[in-house]
Formats: C-alpha cells, structure tokens, sequence
C-alpha cells in the first residue's frame, strides 16, 4: 500500500484508536503540534513535537519538524543538532527545500546538513531487477512465489485479481471476475492444501468502488490446482472500518492477517466459519507484514515500528521492539523471514529501501539495520517482499504513486517492476 494511502488508514484509525488519557501519545502530541503550527504558534508546535519525538524517537516526520520549529523560533544551535539527529538515521527528506530553514542558508554547518542528506540520496546496497512487467493499468501490491513450479503470483488493488507469471514469463489472469473479490493486497501459499490464500479489501483505488463497500474485508482462498475461489471469508461487522493488508500462513493452516484500519490482528483457523479477534492493543497504528517464527508473530506497524506478539501463552503478549541508535522502524510495510531476522519494505521514508532487521535469538531484541538496497534507479513506490529462491523479491512502481481517482477511473500505464536484493 503507497505511504500515502497508509497515512489516510493511519488517520482514519486514530480517530477510533485513541481515547483521552492523562499521558498522550505521540500521534496526539502531533496533531496538537500540527495545529499549533497552522496558526503559526511556533514556539507551542515545538514543544509538542518535542514531547512526541520523546515518545517516538526514532521518527524522521518529527525530528524534521522538530528542527523546522526550532529555527522559526531562533533556536539555531537546537536546529542543526535536530537535522544531525535525522542524517544519522540514513534518510534524506527535502530539507533543503523547506523555508523553515531560511534563517540556516548559507551557512558552513547547514551546508553540512545538506551534504549528509545528499549522501543519503546515494544508491547502498544492491539490487537486480527480476522481472519488468510494461503497460500494467493495476497497482500492484501483493506477491508469492511457488517453489514447486516456479509460478510467481502478483495482487492486483485496482483490478480487483490474481496475475499468474510462469516460469517461462507468461503473465496471465489467474482469478476469474468475481464482485466477491475486492481490491487484492497480501498474498500467501499453503501447498499442503493446495490454497493460495488473498488479503482483500474495498478501498478507493479498485475499480468499481461504491461508499458501500467502504471498509470491508475479506480473506480469499482459491485452488492451487484449478485457480477456483473456494470461498471467502468476511471480517466481522463491528461497525468499523477494516483494511486486510497481508496474510500469513502457519504450518498448521491457521491464517492471521493485519488490519491496518481497525487496526487488529485477525485469526482464521482451519475449517472455520469465521475468523477471530486474535489482539488489539493499544499502541497499535497501521499495522502491515508479518511473519511467523516458531510461536512468535513479528508485526510491522507503520506508524509504532516492530512488534512481537508471543503465542505460546494462552492470551498473546505483545512487546514492543526498541530501535536501536541511529535507525529508524517508522514506515515499515512488507516483511519476509530472515535468518536470524526479518526482511522489510520501508518506503514510508525518503528514499524508499529494503532492510534487513537482526533479531536475537529469543526474539526479545534488534540487535542490527542494514539496508540491503536503496536509491536506485526505478526504486520507489515500494509494495510487499516475499523470498524467491531464498532472497527477499519485493514489487516497485507498484502504481499507487500515479494513481489521481479524481483524474483518471484507472491508474495510467507504467512498468511494474520486481527486485531481488543480495543480502550480505
């Protein structure tokens, strides 16, 4: 999903999610932040997003923010220490372009600043384009690759499907035309039972959207022998709205799914009927990938970094992880399984990249980021990772980038483009 559409899903759940407390969240500080800037109280935007990097330190939104206010309001030395803190993340927002900075133009120490974001820009890591797929009117989120038959499966938003690529490099529809299929996000494998399983979910950006179907979801699974959709399976109405972005599939059959909306982590076991609430939890934002190790769920959360969620109790526990200095988790989507880690799709940070996040071995710690691939040519509009062939395969220009519904019914023509990165 485009970082921008995880920002409106992130929006639209803090209004649900978020209650009145004595201690405020840091999401809450920002829009208090962001309220004082709109009416130009620069000195209370500054506290506030103070206290919200407090919370969130590791946040690149706040930390340039932070620094914006604190050279409106004269505090240059506290400025030029914020924009180090934001370099030494490896990012590189457009600094230099924003006119909050006026007052630091010019000078040795903010041109400093410019050359570390210039050196951000700069392409790491390394990355081999797999396959280019011209003229897709789609946008392009989900992946799976099929070990068996060398078949690579792509989820389609706009076009409400499943394509098939075969080993030969022959892309064809793989899902028939269904109003009971909404826009395809995740997509998972379980060969024991020959199911490929979707994430769908009604959004603005498929065709054929009505006001209707706003905020429903759904799980898909269809035959892995016949391509057939053997049935579908509602998120329960609770009244509000509900996104399914990504899906995996544990050993045992049993499917859990993120919600970035609500934003919940659903549970489907095998044979059901329905699926379950498995855990909401407070500190929970937009939540995107997820991967399974042993009895442990590591979540992406865009907004709120990494979690855990231990299974082996009889309620879940959930623990946040704590990013480690001078690395950022904010803008995580896709993961996929690592050694001894995760692989993860980060583009809700400029420039976009694919990571690899070191774990220790009882999953209770990161013990590294390391960016495998960034800053290259045709490296944006970054979508879902899954492993072909042991490395992390993940989908660029997926299409949400170009897609205006107020200008067009359908996303214009690119070239969906799908990566493999080497990891060291």
């Amino acid at each position: 999903m485009s970082p921008v559409r995880r920002l409106l899903l992130f929006s639209a759940s803090l209004l649900l999610s978020v209650s009145p407390s004595p201690a405020q969240s840091h999401a809450t500080l920002r829009r208090t932040a962001e309220a004082a800037y709109q009416r130009q109280d620069f000195a209370a935007a500054r506290d506030a997003y103070a206290a919200a990097l407090a919370l969130r330190p590791d946040s690149p939104r706040y930390l340039h923010h932070l620094a914006a206010t604190q050279a409106l309001t004269g505090r240059t030395d506290d400025a030029l220490a914020t924009l180090h803190r934001l370099t030494a993340l490896g990012v590189a927002p457009a600094v230099e372009r924003d006119p909050a900075f006026a007052s630091l133009q010019g000078s040795r120490a903010f041109n400093a600043i410019r050359t570390a974001l210039a050196a951000n820009r700069e392409p790491q890591g390394a990355a081999d384009l797999l396959v280019e797929l011209p003229g897709r009117i789609g946008i392009i989120e989900g992946i799976a690759f099929r070990d068996r038959t060398g078949d690579l499966f792509l989820g389609d938003v706009h076009q409400r499907c499943i394509w098939r690529r075969d080993r030969d490099g022959r892309v064809s529809r793989y899902s028939a035309e269904t109003e009971e299929l909404f826009g395809v996000f995740g997509l998972a494998l379980d060969e024991t039972r020959q199911t490929l399983w979707a994430a769908t979910s009604a959004v603005p950006e498929m065709s054929g959207f009505t006001a209707e179907q706003k905020g429903r979801a759904a799980l898909a699974a269809f035959s892995l022998v016949t391509g057939e959709l053997l049935r579908v399976i509602d998120v329960p109405s609770d009244g509000r709205d509900h996104v399914l972005g990504d899906l995996i599939v544990a050993p045992d059959g049993t499917i859990y799914a993120t919600d970035s909306a609500a934003p919940i982590i659903w549970r489907y076991l095998p044979g059901g009927e329905e699926m379950d609430k498995l855990v909401e939890y407070p500190d929970f934002g937009s939540l995107q990938g997820l991967v399974l190790t042993n009895r442990t769920l590591i979540v992406a959360d865009f907004v709120n970094g990494l979690f855990a969620i231990d299974l082996s109790e009889s309620a879940p526990v959930v623990r946040a992880f704590t990013p480690p200095p001078n690395a950022t988790l904010v803008g995580l989507d896709g993961l996929a399984p690592a050694p001894d880690g995760v692989f993860a799709v980060q583009n809700g940070v400029s420039p976009q990249r694919l990571v690899r996040i070191g774990l220790s071995s009882d999953l209770t710690a990161i013990t590294s980021v390391t960016v495998l691939a960034s800053a290259f040519p045709h490296l944006d509009d970054l979508a879902l990772v899954t492993l072909v062939n042991g490395r992390p395969t993940f989908i660029a220009n997926a299409g949400w980038e170009n897609f205006d519904a107020a200008k067009s019914a359908q996303p214009p023509a690119h070239s969906v483009r799908i990566f493999q990165a080497t990891p060291p």
